[in-house]
């Protein structure tokens, strides 16, 4: 269908150790997947095995040789249109290995910036978004300085959850961007992951969210955000009923309802996944040294946020179509927040 129906021309790519799960094929073996249509196998360990058996298959005649030839065609085809013959080899290129490029200043700006930019602002009670430099600010939350969070799952390892802060040389922190802001700006700066304090601060930037995952161990069957033993909830309650303003700063790669943790938050931010730059996230909700605002919010949803936690199927365009923030939101420093008390069940 694809091909001749549709007319494709390009080449049709197995997924990682795919051609596993056909019936009769192995990791080394599975001349159905190139009879069906497969132009390239993504074999990761048994590629040595996998490319002498296709050949003995192609001799034996249990591939046609036709098939091979229309699948090289493809491949070859797919270069050429990326001008990949034209630019010679990798080695020979430009910017061949110069290392000093990855990470480089410049780069890691745009970086910054698109941080800026991502990040929405879904709640600001009382307008206490952006905060003064000159304050004195708990650093709070399983997020503020873990690396591993703020990059996500397909980030060096494949879930993301092995990594730890060192794996991310010259990397930005939340709480080193905070700290860096503040201390700038004449105030102070106190961090604890779970909110102790021996001086009442005059605000708490409260960091968390999911922890990294990619396919598999993401999958989740309804759109609750849990925390283990819910200890991000009850931070945010433990500080609010100290009389502390909280800021909640959201790590996150979907919509999740989290109609309890924005009732116990002051302000609330969807940072998504920031990746290595997390001194943009202070860049916005921090004044500049000079009190006014720094960088306002830019940021929109892009897709609905669920009102309840059964919302798994939730689009603009549907016929009953009930978000607690449509797509699209995100509030600026010049608008009001308007969101009330949140029902929790």
């Amino acid at each position: 269908m694809l091909k001749e129906q549709m007319g494709f021309d390009g080449p049709v790519v197995s997924d990682w150790d795919g051609v596993d799960e056909v019936q009769g094929c192995s990791k080394d073996k599975c001349a159905q997947a190139i009879n069906a249509g497969i132009d390239m196998v993504m074999v990761p360990t048994q590629w040595k095995g996998f490319l002498q058996n296709t050949v003995n298959e192609v001799k034996a005649g249990t591939i046609p040789q036709e098939r091979i030839d229309d699948a090289v065609t493809r491949i070859l085809r797919l270069k050429y249109r990326a001008h990949m013959f034209e630019k010679g080899r990798p080695s020979s290129r430009p910017l061949a290995n110069k290392r000093e490029l990855v990470g480089a200043p410049a780069h890691r700006e745009v970086a910054r910036q698109a941080v800026r930019e991502s990040l929405v602002l879904l709640k600001n009670k009382g307008g206490l978004l952006p905060l003064k430099r000159q304050s004195k600010v708990l650093v709070a939350g399983s997020g503020a300085d873990n690396l591993s969070k703020q990059t996500g799952g397909w980030t060096i390892t494949w879930q993301g959850t092995e990594n730890t802060n060192a794996d991310f040389p010259g990397a930005t922190s939340v709480l080193a961007g905070i700290t860096s802001a503040v201390r700038e700006g004449g105030g102070t700066v106190t961090y604890a992951v779970d909110g102790q304090f021996s001086q009442k601060p005059d605000v708490a930037v409260v960091v968390f969210g999911e922890e990294p995952y990619a396919e598999g161990a993401g999958n989740v069957k309804s759109l609750d955000y849990l925390s283990p033993d819910d200890a991000d909830l009850q931070l945010l309650k433990k500080l609010r009923g100290a009389g502390i303003p909280v800021v909640s700063v959201f790590f996150a790669g979907r919509p999740l309802w989290i109609n309890p943790e924005l009732n116990a938050s002051d302000a609330f931010v969807v940072a998504w996944l920031p990746g290595s730059e997390g001194a943009g996230i202070a860049d916005v909700i921090f004044r500049n040294t000079a009190g006014e605002v720094n960088h306002d919010f830019k940021g929109k949803l892009s897709f609905s946020w669920p009102k309840l936690s059964t919302q798994l199927g939730l689009n603009r365009n549907d016929g009953v179509y009930e978000p607690l923030f449509a797509y699209g939101f995100g509030l600026t420093y010049n608008q009001q927040d308007q969101l009330g008390e949140l029902p929790v069940e």
